[in-house]
């Protein structure tokens, strides 16, 4: 199964109490420019899980804050809004997002641009360690625009991760379902060397940050499941799609999705979000579950090759089918 934290960013989903279950994910800015970003006014139910994130997402690369400031808008965030955060994000500098006159655009960075990224990525990581105050899970994450580039900052990244209770976060693969041709080859040639590492690192959990893209995450979790490693992602996707007339994902997409009257739309929020999960959490029984395509037998183990032959029979077969 996949574990997903549900984006909240509102105090209400069209006139009712927000529902995002047991699992939630809450930034403590909002917005999509420098202009428009304001503090995220949210209201969770009791017992809520809550992952928090940094707010490096919505901080523009000349507006970003100190690390301790950055610590300092969480823990008042936490507690204006009432809710006990399970797991806190580092301040990570993302390179899957540019700016350009205080508007964040989806664009990744170059390898050289992204050195320095790397660089506040590894400090970040640093500082949150020493700065634990008693939060159950940190989720230190890990920024690269090409494989090697990424499993450096893993290298510097898991010394300061207590494996025991900390968790990795996969960060830079938000624009993954929007460029999947040019991310996909990346991103599996990122992960076939990355989870293996993590794994030795005696690491037991792994975060991907904002992503919902079916393929990569079918491909992650089969990774995963070979090392015994458990996989979770958020997203505010499925408690927002049936706002834009949008219902489901990869196999499960109703085109013929009408958009509900604001009345009862929160209902199919609610009722969307329950439906995302029940898919992630049997993920494992669709096509997307999958070896990743660039593994070669050579890398598995005997019971690894028996099941990767079998998944490449799975696969060619479903490729003929098309």
């Amino acid at each position: 199964m996949i574990h997903l934290y549900c984006g909240v960013s509102e105090s209400e989903w069209n006139g009712t109490p927000p529902a995002p279950g047991h699992l939630a994910c809450v930034s403590p800015v909002k917005g999509r420019s420098f202009r428009t970003k304001t503090e995220t006014r949210v209201r969770l139910p009791p017992n809520t899980q809550v992952l928090q994130d940094s707010g490096a997402f919505q901080d523009s690369i000349d507006n970003r804050l100190s690390f301790q400031n950055a610590l300092d808008r969480q823990i008042a965030h936490a507690a204006k809004y009432h809710y006990q955060v399970d797991a806190r994000i580092s301040y990570d500098l993302l390179i899957d997002e540019s700016w350009q006159d205080g508007t964040r655009l989806k664009r990744r960075w170059s390898v050289q641009d992204a050195e320095h990224a790397i660089g506040q990525t590894i400090a970040a990581a640093r500082f949150l360690s020493e700065n634990r105050h008693d939060i159950p899970h940190l989720v230190l994450s890990l920024q690269g625009v090409n494989a090697r580039q990424y499993l450096d900052c893993a290298e510097r990244v898991v010394g300061f991760c207590d494996p025991q209770r900390d968790w990795i976060g996969l960060g830079g693969w938000c624009i993954i379902g929007k460029l999947p041709s040019q991310m996909m080859p990346v991103f599996r040639d990122t992960i076939i060397e990355l989870i293996p590492f993590l794994a030795k690192q005696q690491i037991q959990r792994v975060h991907i940050l904002g992503v919902l893209y079916p393929q990569a995450l079918g491909e992650l979790l089969w990774l995963c499941d070979q090392h015994g490693m458990i996989l979770s992602t958020d997203s505010a996707g499925p408690q927002l799609k049936p706002c834009f007339g949008d219902w489901g994902y990869g196999d499960w997409r109703d085109n013929d999705y009408k958009r509900a009257l604001p009345s009862v739309r929160s209902l199919d929020r609610i009722r969307h979000l329950q439906q995302t999960r029940r898919w992630l959490y049997g993920i494992r029984a669709t096509q997307y579950y999958q070896m990743p395509r660039m593994i070669q037998p050579k890398m598995l183990s005997t019971g690894q090759r028996q099941l990767a032959l079998n998944l490449n029979l799975r696969h060619n077969a479903l490729d003929y089918k098309k």
